[in-house]
């Protein structure tokens, strides 16, 4: 009798199975998932086992060159490194469940991504604009309570979403992140401002927004419809806040966090406590992250206080 091969289907369904076990938020499942359908589609070999490194790597150029990729143009180096990321994490579980004999990418390698600025930032002011610029209804009520949780916490939009109401400790003022990246639970303070906000918002307002969905007796945010709040409604409430505060830039969920540990940094709090808040697993995550700022602010710096400079003024 021959032996049953593992199938696309068989390998997909089970890696999915792992990932909602491990309370992946339901965003990243759904990114995994396609970045593996477009890698089977690609290959075009019956199952997993098949996959060699030397077709991995070929396939990296491929998309590199634009031969591979979707829309016929080269994929940027850190597009196809965040797809080799999801290619090695497949890879390894399928070699730890022992459904492939070995790992086809322990060798491959990710394309080298050039340095680059962390994106948009807020001022201060601009902050404040955007926390002011709500009306005092339910939904206004919610969405100040949401921005000012991003602003003041540093959350990811996912870790928001994930937020249940028994994650809000009243007494201690904090809030306890359990969904956070890597399955890396963390306990993060809320400033006066973000837990006078939350409060205003489950006394005045949360109770108009639950329906008959369940999400209503978990989620510490609920969307119109009782349901709990999803990755679209919070890049539309950081948006239209934005707009309706006047500010001419894109600013997403990411610039909050951004905001967040920027504003933290110049404020001389140390790298490694921004790195604790922010939920980072290495600190040089958040060195690569933020020690490139603001060159304007560097140059200030050495303006001020290198003694060359000091004895030539």
């Amino acid at each position: 009798m021959s032996k049953k091969i593992f199938t696309w289907p068989d390998a997909l369904d089970l890696f999915e199975t792992h990932l909602r076990a491990r309370r992946a938020a339901t965003r990243t499942v759904a990114d995994y998932r396609r970045d593996l359908v477009r890698l089977r589609d690609l290959l075009s070999m019956p199952g997993p086992a098949s996959v060699t490194l030397d077709a991995l790597r070929d396939l990296q150029l491929r998309l590199l060159s634009g031969d591979a990729a979707e829309k016929g143009r080269p994929l940027a180096p850190g597009t196809v490194a965040k797809v080799t990321t999801v290619w090695r994490v497949f890879f390894r579980f399928l070699a730890e469940e022992q459904r492939i004999a070995s790992d086809p990418t322990l060798r491959l390698e990710h394309p080298k991504v050039p340095h680059s600025l962390p994106g948009e930032v807020l001022t201060v002011a601009e902050v404040e604009k955007v926390l002011s610029a709500h009306e005092p209804t339910a939904q206004g009520l919610r969405d100040a309570a949401v921005l000012d949780v991003l602003f003041s916490t540093g959350l990811r939009s996912a870790e928001v979403q994930a937020l249940d109401l028994g994650d809000l400790d009243h007494e201690h003022r904090e809030i306890v992140v359990r969904c956070g990246k890597g399955e890396k639970a963390r306990i993060v303070p809320l400033t006066r401002s973000a837990y006078a906000r939350l409060r205003a918002y489950l006394d005045d307002a949360r109770g108009s927004l639950v329906g008959d969905h369940p999400d209503g007796r978990l989620a510490l945010f609920l969307t119109n419809r009782g349901r709990r709040v999803h990755h679209e409604f919070m890049r539309l409430v950081v948006n239209n806040a934005c707009v309706a505060a006047g500010l001419g830039r894109h600013f997403t969920p990411q610039s909050f966090r951004r905001t967040f540990a920027t504003t933290l940094m110049r404020n001389g709090v140390s790298l490694r406590h921004i790195q604790l808040l922010l939920g980072h697993a290495r600190l040089d995550t958040t060195a690569k992250a933020y020690l490139r700022v603001d060159r304007a602010e560097l140059r200030r710096e050495l303006l001020l206080k290198h003694p060359r400079e000091r004895f030539d003024a």
